[in-house]
């Protein structure tokens, strides 16, 4: 069973002016920096305006928000920067558009962090349940997803949201993806044999690929601080200087981009890699022992 047609790999547009969480990042930034060493409070009642409203103005990500216009011009006559209006406009012009994933209507968090994703340089995933989204199959995608979702959701909506992100790994210029996967989510039955055992192939095959980085963290690694986080996904786009965490969860999910929560996810990352299978050899050999075990059980 093919993970991407050819149409979905077609459909992947992550270019700026589709990609408004982008330009909402480079927005709040800018902000921020032309604010420079100037008191928060100041320019709070300078502008006439509630810090909240400030605060958001220089939030990347799904906590933030775009400033209307004549905040934005209010902005720049304060910062002295009137000559930065029009570039700024241009930005919130694109931060205010329509994003690729409108269509699909995706929790906040969960679309923050699809359209960061489509540009990333760099995803390093973790997950000790799960075969993460990024590398599913569409059968392992179907079982999972019919298994957790609440009541009258969507599943066909779910599995082609999926399957769009997937295009990202097909694109001109794929992000380098580092994956650590738990034994247990490898090894832990999700719909028939053949569904596992497919996935698991489908593991062993990307392992081969240049822009993947695969490993397993197996059960003889004993405890490790990744058992209390059961999935995180850390985003580097380079180009825009970018870094930012995305926390999964059943009932919510959090992006963050604040400096020190990234730090702490990239540490803990580190030691994951570290107490796993290397790369290569030892991960496809693990791997394919695990997949046996389910071609095994299809029989």
């Amino acid at each position: 069973m093919s993970d991407l047609s050819p149409d979905v790999k077609k459909r992947q547009d992550p270019s700026m002016e589709r990609n408004p969480t982008l330009a909402q990042w480079r927005l709040a930034r800018q902000l921020r920096q032309l604010r420079g060493d100037r008191k928060f409070n100041d320019v709070v009642k300078a502008l006439r305006t509630s810090g909240g409203s400030l605060a958001r103005w220089e939030t990347p990500g799904d906590r933030g928000a775009v400033p209307g216009p004549a905040a934005l011009e209010r902005l720049c006559q304060v910062y002295e920067a009137t000559e930065r209006f029009e570039e700024l406009m241009e930005l919130r012009r694109q931060a205010r558009r329509p994003d690729y994933w409108q269509p699909y209507d995706l929790e906040r968090s969960y679309r923050t962090y699809a359209n960061v994703e489509a540009q990333a340089s760099v995803v390093e995933m973790f997950h000790s349940q799960l075969v993460p989204g990024l590398v599913q199959t569409e059968a392992y995608a179907r079982a999972v997803i019919e298994a957790t979702l609440r009541p009258n959701s969507d599943v066909d909506r779910e599995v082609e949201v999926r399957k769009e992100r997937q295009a990202v790994l097909e694109s001109e210029r794929p992000p380098h993806l580092k994956l650590v996967i738990a034994e247990g989510a490898l090894r832990q039955q999700v719909g028939p044999p053949a569904v596992m055992a497919e996935q698991v192939r489908r593991l062993i095959t990307l392992s081969g690929d240049g822009a993947v980085s695969l490993r397993v963290l197996p059960f003889s690694a004993g405890a490790h601080p990744g058992m209390r986080r059961t999935s995180f996904v850390i985003l580097r786009v380079e180009e825009e200087e970018l870094e930012a965490v995305y926390i999964e969860g059943q009932d919510s999910s959090r992006f963050s981009s604040e400096q020190e929560e990234i730090a702490d996810y990239s540490s803990v990352f580190e030691h994951l890699q570290a107490v796993s299978t290397e790369e290569g050899k030892a991960t496809r050999s693990l791997l394919e022992s695990i997949a046996q075990v389910h071609e095994q059980r299809e029989e």
